[in-house]
């Protein structure tokens, strides 16, 4: 007899699903593959929008940014968050305040798994400033780097504290 264990459903959660979740939830699968690839028979990463419109591309500059990076975007198609991805969700990670405010507004049930991305697992109090991710779309070439070098950063945290708590 077979035993399956239901996937840990993660989603990423950013405004319009074009540029932060997007890049966010690319790059950790990518990293997952390369340095943990056991990790995704026990995880489902989705990213979605609080204002995203079905079916908008992947911003052009992260696409590039994720094709030199070693992956691709190509794929991504951008999608609003849902009923359907909120009953799914174990753990819901959001790129700033504002969309958290949203989700618990509208979701309130997510309250225990709902986080700011750079809040989820951290100790102490407020530990790294706004704990947002400012979102550089629009923005110049050194926002992008600042979003890109944060995104693997946490990246690399986020797949320790999934580890520690035995998730992956």
């Amino acid at each position: 007899m077979f035993f399956f264990r239901k996937k840990f459903h993660l989603i990423i959660v950013c405004t319009a699903n074009r540029t932060r979740s997007a890049y966010f939830a690319g790059y950790l699968n990518h990293y997952l593959a390369q340095y943990r690839p056991g990790a995704l028979k026990r995880i489902k990463i989705t990213s979605a929008g609080t204002k995203a419109s079905g079916g908008g591309r992947v911003n052009d500059v992260v696409a590039l940014i994720a094709r030199n990076n070693g992956f691709s975007l190509r794929q991504h198609v951008a999608e609003p968050l849902s009923d359907k991805l909120m009953k799914r969700a174990d753990l819901i990670l959001v790129m700033e305040q504002e969309h958290k405010d949203f989700i618990l507004e509208k979701y309130p049930e997510a309250k225990e798994k709902v986080f700011r991305l750079m809040e989820y697992g951290w100790q102490g109090e407020d530990a790294v400033g706004s704990l947002n991710v400012p979102d550089p779309t629009g923005k110049n070439a050194e926002d992008f780097k600042a979003f890109v070098d944060m995104a693997h950063v946490e990246a690399d945290r986020l797949v320790h504290e999934l580890v520690h708590r035995e998730i992956i």
